[in-house]
């Protein structure tokens, strides 16, 4: 093996082990865990399969498993007109053949969100899981996943990868595409169910209010997706990740040193929290969120000093002051 090779080589088993033995925050045994079967129910690739020359009689065969979209009377004329016109329309198509090419099935998604609604039903028994549906929302990104009392409606043309065209022509920025991708679905899933059964309800005023609100989520990612790196996580490039990760220090002593921590200033506060291609007041090449990122921090160094601590427990702290002064966070 000539050398560049081998160093080449070795480098990719050191990030691999990186990565294989990074730190579990919530370690559970999986015999412990809930069994959950879990299967996706893809109404975009039922509808758009649909013979168009007889869409009344195929509507109606599949109308029982998708009820949820298809609660309408088919006798009426006009509902199946707008679901013909739907389904014909050249863009639509386009777009339905894309999700096919980049999801000509679900089953790796199926598994990885069975192991996370396995964790979550462990951490959090008393919690309902929804029932999984995907559609094609003709590029519906401001929502991609809808929320219904027991369902959570999926819209797969929102992951479709960085390189899909219609994206770039919507005119979303780089940041945003770049958490369009395949792998960010399941995140999406579970930060969905977080925001809808978990998100703390309390009044947020300061910035340490919003880092650890933010920190909590990510806590919980760690905990429900513990395969997912911290990259997908908090949806950072890889080297962004590594420059937060470097400069950990250095940010905290910005945020004490400009005595940020207790602000109110929405301007301020929306610089260090809001996504973008990176943190105002700092180098073109951080991150953006870099007080979430901070947030996320502080609760991994409490949740090390408190192990006791459950997942449920640690969520329904409301006194963000206090968790940093017994996190004892020092980068």
């Amino acid at each position: 093996m000539k050398p560049i090779f081998f160093f080449a080589a070795i480098g990719i088993l050191f990030l691999t082990a990186c990565e294989n033995g990074k730190k579990t925050w919530f370690p559970v045994d999986k015999e412990e865990l809930p069994a959950v079967d879990l299967k996706i129910h893809r109404y975009g690739k039922a509808l758009f399969e649909l013979d168009t020359s007889d869409l009344q009689a195929g509507l109606e065969m599949i109308q029982n498993e998708f009820r949820l979209f298809l609660g309408t009377d088919f006798d009426d004329s006009l509902n199946v007109r707008q679901i013909y016109d739907f389904v014909s329309d050249t863009q639509l198509i386009t777009i339905y053949k894309k999700t096919i090419e980049v999801f000509p099935d679900l089953n790796g998604t199926e598994a990885q969100l069975s192991d996370a609604f396995s964790r979550y039903r462990y951490f959090f028994p008393d919690k309902n899981l929804p029932s999984i549906y995907t559609y094609i929302s003709d590029m519906y990104f401001e929502m991609p996943v809808l929320k219904t009392d027991s369902a959570f409606i999926v819209a797969l043309d929102i992951y479709l990868g960085h390189d899909f065209p219609l994206y770039r022509r919507l005119g979303l920025p780089k940041y945003k595409i770049r958490c369009m991708g395949p792998a960010n679905l399941p995140v999406d899933i579970m930060k969905a169910l977080y925001f809808k059964d978990l998100a703390p309800d309390y009044k947020q005023r300061t910035l340490l209010d919003r880092m650890i609100d933010g920190g909590k989520l990510l806590l919980y990612l760690d905990a429900v997706l513990p395969q997912i790196p911290d990259s997908l996580k908090i949806c950072y490039p890889a080297k962004k990740l590594e420059w937060a990760r470097q400069n950990e220090a250095n940010i905290w002593a910005f945020l004490v040193g400009n005595q940020l921590l207790y602000t109110t200033d929405y301007q301020t506060q929306s610089n260090l929290i809001q996504d973008g291609p990176f943190t105002t007041g700092f180098s073109n090449q951080s991150p953006s969120r870099l007080g979430i990122y901070i947030g996320w921090q502080i609760m991994h160094s409490y949740i090390t000093r408190h192990p006791d601590t459950s997942l449920e427990q640690l969520l329904q702290l409301n006194d963000s002051q206090k968790i940093l002064h017994e996190s004892g966070y020092k980068p």
